[in-house]
């Protein structure tokens, strides 16, 4: 008996971008996944810890040692390759990573994306 029906099928691939995002662990991270979600839309979107060094930051460290790690959060948002260039300036501003030490953004194309959209009736997250 074949599972797949209607409301299984695979989803297409879609062409995509992925934008990557360094922020400092200030919660900066949360206030833009909101913003993306409520002024954009966007619905592919994560955040995780990770270690950073400042790169444009004179280490001040002994000789031969690295120099100490900070927290730091990892954003990672997939967005169709139509609205990419739009959400790269809105995180940017929204971000603001204009400021120093406030962070960096990147973005790259990936071969292909499953969409997501959430069902109907599910309401949003509130906080």
């Amino acid at each position: 008996m074949p599972i797949e029906s209607e409301k299984n099928r695979p989803l297409p691939l879609e062409a995509g971008k992925r934008i990557l995002v360094v922020l400092p662990d200030n919660g900066t991270d949360r206030a833009l996944i909101k913003a993306l979600r409520q002024e954009k839309s966007v619905t592919r979107v994560d955040s995780v810890p990770v270690r950073a060094i400042a790169a444009l930051q004179e280490a001040k460290t002994k000789r031969g040692r690295l120099p100490e790690p900070a927290l730091a959060r990892l954003i990672t948002v997939v967005v169709t390759e139509a609205e990419a260039d739009a959400v790269f300036d809105f995180i940017y501003k929204t971000a603001e990573m204009d400021r120093p030490g406030g962070g960096m953004v990147l973005m790259d194309r990936l071969s292909g994306a499953t969409p997501f959209r959430l069902p109907d009736g599910v309401p949003d997250e509130s906080g």
